[in-house]
């Protein structure tokens, strides 16, 4: 019997490569959710930003694209939902203000509906269909942040116990959580970047 050619067993090769089956997750869909906290705020609180927390929602258009890309969606509290400051209730408006330059620069709406208390809805709204294969960007209260990752963690297999407490001093970092879906399995990887943006001016532009 003559001996398959060179040629011929390539061929077949090819052939096998093709009709492989393909990898579980070759066709998963990846969501990438980046939390930042406001800017700076006076002492006085306010519900507001001071210069130098304002220069620093200036400067992080830029970050935000090298950390994250263009975001698909962006969230921030709803400024209308009051929170102490200083012992006197304000307009709670710190994370839209710092995450609005981000916006504009990018020509995207900010998703501004959830209060800063409601951190199930805000989870349930990051699960949402049209949401699994997206870039998410949201601005929140620090001490919701821990909380709100440790949830989408929990909820997608990943290890809850790997968020730190968020500082009060930090103002720079970023909470970074990637879901990746495949039907209904899922995994969730925890990362904290840095905006690198500490140490802003404190006089505001002109």
């Amino acid at each position: 019997m003559a001996k398959p050619s060179t040629g011929t067993l390539t061929a077949i090769g090819l052939m096998m490569l093709t009709f492989a089956p393909i990898p579980a997750w070759s066709s998963s869909n990846v969501q990438t959710i980046a939390f930042i906290r406001h800017g700076e705020k006076p002492e006085s609180g306010l519900g507001q930003l001071n210069c130098q927390g304002l220069n620093r929602a200036l400067a992080l258009p830029p970050v935000i694209a090298k950390t994250l890309g263009k975001p698909d969606f962006i969230f921030a509290p709803n400024p209308a939902d009051q929170k102490k400051d200083g012992g006197e209730l304000y307009d709670y408006i710190r994370p839209l203000a710092t995450v609005e330059p981000t916006a504009i620069s990018f020509g995207l709406p900010v998703n501004a509906s959830i209060g800063v208390s409601d951190r199930k809805d805000l989870t349930k709204a990051l699960s949402k269909p049209e949401l699994r294969n997206a870039r998410v960007l949201v601005a929140w209260e620090h001490k919701k942040i821990d909380n709100i990752v440790s949830d989408l963690l929990t909820a997608n297999n990943g290890d809850a116990t790997s968020v730190p407490k968020w500082s009060g001093d930090d103002f720079d970092s970023i909470y970074v959580v990637t879901i990746t879906r495949n039907g209904e399995a899922a995994k969730a990887t925890f990362e904290i970047k840095h905006e690198g943006l500490n140490g802003q001016s404190q006089t505001c532009p002109h």
